[in-house]
């Protein structure tokens, strides 16, 4: 979902003592890549939309953790569309709004960027199947 990149954001000059340091830039991989992150932390998500399943420290590093997340950068503004897989026991609107509030905050944070909106896109729900009892040795 990361295919449509604007240029990379450009934030404000770096200054000490009134000498410029030089610019700083953010690419976007790197947002997607810390609001990816931070959507698998979220309890009641179980992956990332296109993203096979594993575990968040499997994913660390691989480049697939961000398929779920598009990113498009308007001046130092960014707004962000996650896609993700949820656990169907948890209460849906509940982990989508915790998404929106931590992802927000991690990203703001992070990057000194203002993040306008925040949209998630439920794409599918998992259930984990209970181990079957084997009968034990007679």
């Amino acid at each position: 979902m990361n295919e449509e990149y604007q240029e990379r954001p450009q934030l404000e000059e770096t200054r000490a003592s009134g000498e410029v340091l030089g610019e700083i830039t953010i690419a976007p991989d790197i947002i997607a890549t810390l609001a990816a992150i931070t959507t698998m932390k979220v309890p009641g998500v179980t992956g990332m939309a296109g993203v096979p399943s594993a575990s968040l420290s499997a994913l660390i590093g691989k480049r697939e953790l961000n398929k779920g997340v598009k990113v498009e950068v308007k001046e130092k503004t960014v707004h962000l569309e996650i896609a993700i897989v949820a656990d169907i026991d948890s209460v849906l609107i509940d982990v989508a709004r915790r998404i929106q509030k931590e992802v927000k905050n991690v990203v703001e944070t992070k990057t000194g960027m203002a993040v306008t909106k925040v949209d998630i896109n439920i794409r599918d729900v998992s259930y984990r199947e209970e181990a079957k009892e084997e009968p034990s040795p007679a």
